[in-house]
């Protein structure tokens, strides 16, 4: 233990801080010292309260560890961050509590972040994607909200191609139909 100290140490002195500080956490976590873990972490989020992905590490670390207090993690880390950081902090949070079966936090982030910037076609995707891998008949009711909303052409063919292919992989050759007519009268009201 006192070797890794020694040669943590001589490594900030020549490596950038960050990136050794998640190597060690890296490494903590393959061996499984949790509580050295849980220690490096609290010191890294106050050392580097800008970085999203240490503020994502500390989320993910306490999903995997099924404790509480995700929600009090994110709004220190929405403090912290730039506002440029937050859609990116909120995604990735959602889609760590989707993998993490807490699918219902989850969908309450995607949703809220969908209210506030409903003509974001990578957040529709990626929350679309996320209810896609649970295999939820969600996905249909989604698609269909999706594609009512009025965006530019470009962002509303990739909304109906993402749900012509679910339908495809997953639904019947009337669902298809359906969306494809979908698509048409969509069409045809954007041409006159």
């Amino acid at each position: 233990m006192e070797a890794v100290a020694k040669v943590f140490q001589r490594a900030l002195q020549y490596c950038d801080p960050k990136k050794v500080h998640l190597a060690l956490l890296g490494m903590y976590e393959r061996t499984e010292q949790h509580k050295l873990t849980d220690e490096l972490l609290n010191k890294m989020v106050k050392k580097f309260k800008h970085s999203c992905k240490v503020w994502l590490r500390r989320v993910q670390w306490l999903l995997k560890q099924n404790q509480d207090g995700v929600q009090s993690v994110v709004n220190r880390a929405l403090l912290s961050l730039l506002l440029h950081k937050h859609i990116n902090l909120i995604t990735q949070t959602a889609i760590l509590e989707f993998k993490c079966v807490v699918s219902d936090r989850g969908r309450s982030l995607f949703e809220k972040m969908l209210r506030e910037y409903p003509k974001r076609t990578d957040l529709w995707s990626v929350y679309l994607d996320q209810e896609i891998r649970l295999g939820n008949a969600d996905v249909i009711r989604l698609s269909e909200r999706a594609i009512t909303l009025s965006l530019p052409p470009k962002k509303m063919k990739f909304l109906f191609k993402k749900y012509l292919e679910y339908e495809n992989t997953l639904g019947d050759d009337e669902r298809m139909e359906a969306v494809k007519r979908k698509a048409m009268e969509y069409v045809e009201s954007s041409l006159t």
